[in-house]
């Protein structure tokens, strides 16, 4: 399988740095358990919109963006498992809503 990578995208000051490591275990934690990588060969990358300038109904954003980019030849199934898999694992973690998080899994 390809090289699979993460970058997260948050608002400044959303997510500090204790939690943004437990994220990054937990992406590579669900990563590992449906498309079997080794968690050391997973990079996760983060960063921040600057105060100002990311807002969300006229409020300043509370989104994450976890964009994902996984080998080629990988089914529907398991995409749609890798994506609830982020989903729930980053909202426990988070404390976010499904409704503050987009997660994407595009080919390499």
């Amino acid at each position: 399988m390809s090289k699979v990578s993460f970058r997260c995208t948050m608002q400044e000051g959303q997510i500090d740095e204790a939690t943004r490591e437990r994220l990054a275990d937990g992406l590579r934690q669900v990563t590992k358990g449906v498309l079997g990588e080794s968690p050391d060969d997973i990079p996760v990358s983060f960063s921040d919109i600057p105060s100002g300038f990311g807002f969300r109904g006229g409020e300043p954003s509370t989104t994450s963006l976890v964009n994902g980019s996984i080998g080629g030849g990988v089914t529907q199934d398991v995409r749609e498992e890798l994506m609830r898999g982020i989903c729930d694992m980053w909202m426990e973690i988070s404390g976010c809503t499904v409704d503050e998080l987009v997660v994407s899994a595009r080919d390499a």
